[in-house]
């Protein structure tokens, strides 16, 4: 199973989830939201074969990315992960945009043309981000957690970028709805703990299987076959450079 999206450094035991996640073989993006926090998660999970640190800048942390930003500079050569990055523009982050933004710009001209595993956020935010990507020719990243219209949705993946799903959001009948319009090559699964919740705990990289019941169940597919397709899609995204 492949979770490209989790950020164990904000469990109450993170040490714990990454041991199981490690020992259960599930490939894991371990996402941040500061350099601070990469750096940090680097050296945690220096030993780990499965579980990968990611180097975010995440817009919710705009304040602090003055003062983050030369770490960010300092590491993104050497990352082969990169997230939580992007933008919000939601209620919770109204006052912070132009910091955002210009995070963001900073960000993607630093992927242009690296071979990194790029995990985003969009929300309230998707049609900033994906102009955003295609201004620099930055691609193909995952948009984690898209709640973007049909409309949104159709450009993100015309433009050759995927998105990932959690167990939160394959509960509700939007996404009942969605995923017909999305190309099976461009679906990877996500578990966004230990904010999205599962019957009151924290979701996990374990969980991944019940998005997984759900897409077999969406393709009219068996489990094994849902499962093969969602590791194809993570290896391709993993080969080819965001150019």
């Amino acid at each position: 199973m492949i979770d490209t999206h989790c950020h164990i450094d904000l469990y109450d035991a993170p040490l714990d989830i990454a041991v199981a996640t490690e020992q259960e073989r599930i490939e894991t993006v371990a996402v941040t939201y500061l350099p601070s926090h990469y750096q940090l998660a680097k050296q945690n999970l220096q030993h780990f074969k499965y579980v990968h640190p990611a180097l975010g800048l995440h817009p919710l942390a705009a304040k602090d990315h003055a003062r983050e930003i030369p770490l960010f500079k300092n590491f993104v050569k050497e990352a082969k992960f990169v997230g939580e990055i992007g933008l919000d523009f939601s209620e919770a982050a109204k006052s912070t945009q132009s910091i955002q933004e210009n995070s963001f710009a900073l960000v993607v001209e630093s992927i242009k043309g690296a071979s990194k595993f790029v995990t985003l956020h969009s929300r309230n935010a998707e049609d900033a981000v994906l102009k955003g990507l295609q201004s620099c020719g930055a691609g193909p990243v995952v948009f984690h957690w898209f709640s973007g219209s049909q409309r949104q949705l159709t450009q993100v993946l015309d433009a050759g970028h995927l998105i990932s799903l959690n167990t939160a959001m394959v509960a509700t009948a939007k996404w009942r709805d969605l995923i017909g319009y999305v190309p099976r090559s461009s679906v990877l699964t996500e578990s966004d703990g230990p904010f999205v919740r599962l019957n009151g705990c924290p979701a996990k990289p374990s969980n991944m299987i019940i998005v997984l019941r759900w897409l077999a169940k969406q393709w009219r597919t068996t489990i094994e076959d849902a499962t093969r397709q969602v590791a194809e899609n993570y290896k391709a995204v993993l080969t080819e450079s965001v150019i």
